[in-house]
């Protein structure tokens, strides 16, 4: 259900919206941005409510702000109904909703690496299908029906049912672990001085940065590389069939203890596809990319989820992966900025690609040592 919140969902109707609205591109760009970065900064405080709520308190809410997007969007007449309106989608879609779901798969499974991998074929599954319904149901009414629809759909019928499915899951003690032993609640401020956390979002955060920053140049870096709209269409192809493949590979990684391992390793398919993106001939350069990619991508959300709840624990998840939340969404929007710079400036490729590639082999090295280093406990905790 995150789905009706992510980009490539809404992006199916931005045409129609511009065009009824009266708006150019950069006004729908801009209110798009302003929805998106607003609704990442709060996923610093809202993400901790999967902590201090039951689950399914949790997702009434992220599902209550999904469905009031949707109806919005529906309803809009103007420019600050629609702001309104993306504000809800992105809070209650991007944010709130993938959380919990990454949130619960992670707390209260026996075999996390799984059950992580699961969830995550949730928003494979989305972007798969989807796209082809709504340009469907495009084809036959009107996009306010559409999202009119979404909104039933959301309310009467996903709201209702993931309630009823999360009744009997407890609600997470912030005083005592999965064994009873007492435990500190790990606070915002005291999270923001771990270098553990630094150490795993210098990792964490490239897949999501990368992948935003070359999807939307994609048609830049196509006209660099003589790749045309037919195979960059089946490199996505690739691109899903790979991530799906990686997200269930980690899963079971994850499960049979080589977390450290994975860590190290992930990044590499991201740095080969970006090498042969640069200097490969132009095929091969194009599905070395949307492989490469699609292969850390899908591993990612495994890799980071399994992490947090290792490092700071099940009962502070809520908490700590929504300050990640919110520095993914900040970051997945200055990564177009930064590479439109760099293009425009005609920054060589290679040179990008290289920069890309020593991170990604690298950072993962070097940080994986505070993984397996006793770190002091900061103060006050």
């Amino acid at each position: 259900m995150s789905s009706v919140g992510q980009s490539f969902f809404i992006g199916l109707f931005g045409a129609s919206i511009q065009q009824e609205l009266v708006l150019t591109k950069s006004q729908w760009g801009a209110l798009y941005g302003v929805a998106t970065g607003t609704s990442g900064v709060l996923m610093f405080w809202l993400g901790a409510l999967a902590d201090r709520l039951t689950i399914r308190r949790a997702i009434t809410f992220a599902l209550g702000v999904l469905g009031l997007g949707t109806l919005l969007m529906a309803l809009a007449s103007g420019s600050l109904m629609l702001l309104a309106g993306l504000f809800c989608l992105r809070l209650g879609g991007q944010g709130l909703t993938g959380h919990m779901a990454i949130v619960t798969a992670t707390r209260y499974a026996r075999h996390r690496g799984r059950s992580i991998a699961t969830a995550t074929f949730g928003f494979i599954l989305g972007e798969a299908l989807l796209p082809l319904g709504v340009t469907a149901m495009l084809g036959l009414t009107s996009w306010r029906w559409v999202w009119a629809g979404a909104a039933a759909l959301v309310v009467l019928v996903a709201l209702p049912a993931l309630r009823m499915t999360a009744r009997r899951l407890p609600r997470v003690s912030t005083h005592v672990d999965a064994q009873g032993i007492p435990v500190a609640r790990l606070r915002r401020r005291h999270l923001l001085r771990r270098p553990t956390f630094y150490a795993v979002l210098s990792v964490v955060l490239v897949a999501p940065f990368v992948v935003t920053a070359v999807f939307l140049h994609l048609g830049a870096l196509s006209a660099l590389r003589h790749w045309s709209a037919i195979q960059v269409a089946q490199g996505f192809v690739g691109f899903a069939t790979t991530q799906a493949a990686t997200t269930w590979l980690a899963g079971r990684w994850v499960d049979r203890g080589s977390m450290v391992v994975l860590f190290r390793l992930y990044l590499l398919p991201l740095a080969v596809g970006v090498l042969l993106a640069a200097l490969a001939p132009p095929p091969m350069a194009l599905w070395g990319l949307f492989l490469g990619l699609g292969a850390t991508a899908g591993a990612n959300s495994v890799v980071s989820a399994s992490l947090w709840a290792e490092v700071f624990g099940v009962e502070n998840l809520g908490m700590v992966r929504g300050v990640h939340t919110g520095l993914m969404v900040i970051a997945t929007a200055v990564s177009p900025i930064a590479l439109g710079f760099a293009l425009e400036a005609a920054m060589p490729l290679s040179t990008l690609a290289g920069g890309i590639a020593l991170y990604a082999i690298l950072v993962p090295a070097l940080a994986a040592r505070w993984l397996t280093t006793p770190e002091l406990p900061s103060e006050g905790q």
